[in-house]
């Protein structure tokens, strides 16, 4: 991935954007505020239920909302001004913390991860469309790879801190440094003018989001095996809690985290190679992943305590996560990319809690190793199929093909007109005319 100039894009480049640069830093505090607040009410919905189902709800309840923002608010999410959606969500994300600090009971603490869940599946899906619209594509890889790196660090730095402050002074302060964190983000957006927009927000359908997926060669490949990768991503903690008992409880929680450090490190890495725009690449390194759970099936034969490097390798090997994420944003057009996003959001969050049900019962029936077999094994053979579908089917692989090609149902609405100005093209820009993210048509 280089620039006009063909130097290769750094990850200074993005802090070099004005927009960019915002995105990550609006992302990387809030992110730390996010898990800092949800450890804080964890703790808080123990002591208002008396038992763990308190905590169980608060993760339940942020299901639903986030999937009801893909299917009834989604088509809509690429029609709301981008920087103006992400300040108001921001707000909105502040007032809900306040709920648990000004009323008492497990009902606040419910409503606000409720209102959390649909916020951040608003907000990601949104801050797609402000990359596809206001980024150049040179930067967007290195971009996604900051934000993957900040999520998993904020995660186990902010559940360590929120828990911690919370058992030491109260949930209070930790409830309250999560919404300013909110105010915080909303602030940076403060002045950012929004992004050119370059076609028109047309009305989409309930389904356009899934179609749009399905009508475009790379992804209708890759997006299968994304989602069985999807339903591996909560395993590795999951089955630590099983794996690890008796003398080896100690080592719970860092065989938890080091997957969150695993992802961090490879997100780095891969955010730094053009993998996103090479699909077999991602395969591959899918099929790698694989292998990582079949090792660590190995390993667990020999002693329970290489669970830790098992789980460190499954989060290394879920770097290609990266890569997808930026390919998504490659191929589909600006005014459909929210919409497309809030539906991935909707399932990975569903296939998330069905893949550590799933695999959760293996091992309580078969034993953690068969657990991890069993997603080594899914993870090769999505791999694999997906290589065999790509290569029969070239186009699959061709994220720089031409604009001419399809890529998904139009949305009613009127259609830009006029020739496209050659000028930003040659200047390594897309012209006005093309979806932002793709290449200029030739």
């Amino acid at each position: 991935m280089s620039d006009g100039a063909g130097r290769a894009a750094r990850y200074q480049d993005v802090f070099g954007h004005s927009l960019a640069r915002r995105l990550v830093i609006a992302d990387a505090i809030s992110y730390l505020g996010d898990f800092v607040g949800l450890g804080a009410l964890l703790l808080v919905a123990y002591d208002r239920s008396g038992g763990p189902l308190g905590p169980a709800a608060v993760f339940g309840v942020q299901a639903l909302p986030a999937v009801l923002v893909a299917t009834g608010i989604g088509p809509w999410l690429d029609r709301i001004p981008r920087i103006k959606g992400l300040a108001s969500l921001c707000l909105t994300g502040a007032a809900a913390l306040c709920l648990p600090l000004v009323f008492g009971g497990l009902w606040p603490v419910l409503a606000t991860a409720a209102i959390i869940g649909s916020v951040r599946t608003a907000y990601n899906s949104i801050r797609s469309g402000a990359m596809a619209d206001g980024v150049p594509r040179t930067i967007r890889a290195r971009l996604l790879a900051l934000n993957n790196v900040s999520y998993s660090v904020s995660e186990v730095l902010g559940y360590f801190a929120g828990s911690t402050v919370a058992l030491a002074t109260g949930a209070r302060p930790a409830i309250i440094a999560d919404a300013v964190t909110f105010l915080l983000a909303a602030l940076l957006f403060t002045g950012v003018g929004e992004p050119v927009r370059s076609q028109s927000r047309g009305r989409a359908s309930l389904t356009t989001g899934i179609r749009t997926i399905f009508a475009d060669p790379t992804l209708a490949m890759l997006v299968p095996v994304i989602w069985a990768g999807l339903a591996l991503g909560a395993v590795p903690a999951t089955l630590a809690t099983t794996a690890l008992h008796g003398s080896y409880r100690g080592w719970v929680p860092l065989a938890m985290a080091v997957t969150a450090i695993g992802l961090a490190v490879a997100g780095v890495a891969v955010g730094r190679t053009d993998l996103a725009e090479r699909v077999p690449g991602q395969l591959q390194y899918i099929v790698a992943e694989g292998a990582c759970f079949l090792l660590a099936a190995l390993g667990l034969k020999i002693t329970p305590l290489l669970i830790v490097a098992g789980n460190l390798a499954a989060g290394a090997g879920m770097g290609w996560t990266v890569a997808a994420q930026t390919t998504f944003v490659l191929v589909v057009p600006a005014d459909r990319i929210a919409n497309v996003t809030s539906v991935m959001i909707a399932t990975l969050i569903v296939l998330e809690g069905a893949g550590a049900l799933v695999f959760g019962a293996v091992a309580n029936s078969m034993g953690v190793p068969a657990a991890y077999l069993l997603a080594g094994v899914m993870l090769v053979v999505a791999g694999l199929v997906g290589a065999l579908y790509g290569r029969r089917r070239p186009m699959a692989f061709d994220v720089q093909r031409p604009l001419g090609a399809p890529v998904g149902p139009a949305p009613a609405g009127p259609a830009p007109a006029g020739p496209a100005p050659a000028g930003p093209a040659a200047a390594g820009q897309p012209p006005a005319s093309s979806p932002p993210g793709e290449l200029p048509r030739p």
